[in-house]
């Protein structure tokens, strides 16, 4: 089939009338409607095919049924396309499409996940899978026992994700791996060809999806991985010829990635680590408009009350935990420091899966943390980021980016192949900055 589409590409490339009229056909089959629309306006300007057989006409209302059934395909369905469902209008005066009540009740409860490449999407589950069986007037009792499973389970009052497994079976982070594997495979291809590559190459290597690599790439290339060598083809990137250096070394690549990211969350960000069971902030990035937070505590001592030590203590087993703090008491901090056990525990336990870990002026009254866990080596790791004003708002918003950049970073912390490091003091970190007076913070 990939090849098939390649060659189906390059004739319709070629003003082809057909072949852009079958794409048309092969992404409406696999309800891609936005790019079924793009080939066939391509087939409506080009001049028919002669000595090619006929193909029948399309219904014209056949993508708009399409865009109903999107959220019953893989891959799921974005935001805007759900909006779409209930919102698009229709040919000739018909009235627009529209799911039924049940359904679409079904669909829009749905919570809202966030995919690397096509941001936010809303996934299948229990409820949509009991509201399909009871519009169509199945009796829940007599389905396959796989379908009365999630039956039962969308009938039972919500339970929170993580309630049920225990704290010290300690999974491993929750960060979107499947990005990074993919772009080490591209990246791996690129590197193999040191004339340069071209994108056509690297699909059929990689098998990619069109629209997945060209995502890929675009990280890529903006975290200088990779680089344009001619329309269609790439090189190694500058980032990826240092790191190979035999005199180079990944930190100066995975603090051009931070740096970007504090720009793009507008604040200051960090990287940890829990290295010989204690916390320590190995790489950050700020600015004169995104400060540190000040250290006003031993960030050793104040996991249980940051973002950066519930991060990393929610990757924990139990055990690990319950060590962690019979070292270093958990001590209030502010009216909002959460100081008992078993409530740290059950926060760090029923937190949806994926969901930022929050310091909510927990650590220090005045300025709030979010640190999403990512994980590069066998020890535990986070990405955070510090703001300094109570402004909930702003937090979720700057949470929301850093979740989508989580993949670059852990991305630059592979290839950069960063170990990690001594955990050193607030004065050693004052001192290697070169400013006097000024406490570089390890507290978020």
């Amino acid at each position: 089939m990939e090849g098939a589409q390649f060659w189906f590409q390059y004739a319709a490339g070629a003003g082809s009338r057909t072949a852009a009229r079958l794409l048309h056909l092969h992404h409406l089959a696999r309800a891609e409607v936005d790019t079924a629309r793009h080939w066939r306006a391509l087939a409506e300007a080009l001049p028919p095919d002669e000595g090619l057989p006929h193909l029948p006409e399309v219904p014209e209302n056949l993508e708009e049924a399409l865009g109903a059934s999107v959220i019953w395909t893989s891959p799921p369905i974005s935001t805007q396309d759900l909006t779409a469902l209930t919102a698009v209008r229709g040919h000739g005066g018909r009235p627009p499409y529209r799911l039924p009540a049940r359904l679409r009740r079904a669909v829009t409860a749905l919570s809202r996940n966030v995919d690397q490449d096509q941001g936010e999407v809303f996934l299948l589950g229990p409820h949509v899978a009991v509201a399909v069986a009871q519009h169509a007037r199945l009796n829940l009792l007599h389905l396959p026992d796989e379908a009365n499973a999630w039956a039962l389970q969308a009938l039972r009052q919500p339970q929170p994700e993580h309630a049920g497994r225990g704290a010290s079976e300690g999974r491993p982070a929750p960060v979107a791996m499947e990005a990074v594997h993919r772009a080490l495979r591209v990246l791996e291809i690129v590197n193999r060809y040191s004339g340069g590559v071209s994108l056509a190459q690297i699909a059929r290597e990689t098998r990619l999806p069109q629209l997945v690599l060209a995502r890929v790439m675009e990280q890529l290339v903006r975290a200088n991985l990779a680089a344009p060598a001619a329309p269609g083809a790439y090189i190694a990137g500058r980032a990826l010829l240092l790191t190979e250096a035999a005199s180079g070394d990944g930190h100066g690549h995975v603090q051009e990635t931070l740096a970007w990211v504090r720009d793009a969350v507008g604040a200051a960000v960090y990287v940890a680590r829990y290295t010989d069971g204690e916390v320590c902030i190995t790489q950050y990035a700020d600015g004169p408009a995104t400060p540190l937070v000040d250290e006003w505590v031993d960030f050793r001592a104040a996991a249980h009350a940051s973002a950066v030590g519930k991060a990393l203590l929610a990757q924990l087993g139990c055990d690990g935990r319950k060590d962690h703090l019979s070292r270093h008491r958990a001590a209030r901090f502010t009216a909002h420091t959460i100081t008992r056990q078993d409530e740290l525990f059950h926060q760090l336990d029923t937190r949806r899966p994926g969901a930022p870990l929050l310091d909510l002026q927990e650590y220090a009254m005045g300025t709030v943390c979010a640190a999403v866990p990512i994980t590069s080596g066998p020890n535990a790791e986070c990405l955070a980021l510090s703001i300094p004003a109570p402004d909930p708002h702003r937090l979720v918003q700057a949470a929301r980016i850093l979740q989508s950049e989580a993949a670059a970073v852990l991305l630059a912390l592979i290839v950069g192949g960063t170990g990690p490091g001594p955990s050193r003091t607030a004065a050693e970190r004052e001192e290697a900055a070169g400013e006097p007076g000024s406490i570089l913070i390890t507290a978020t």
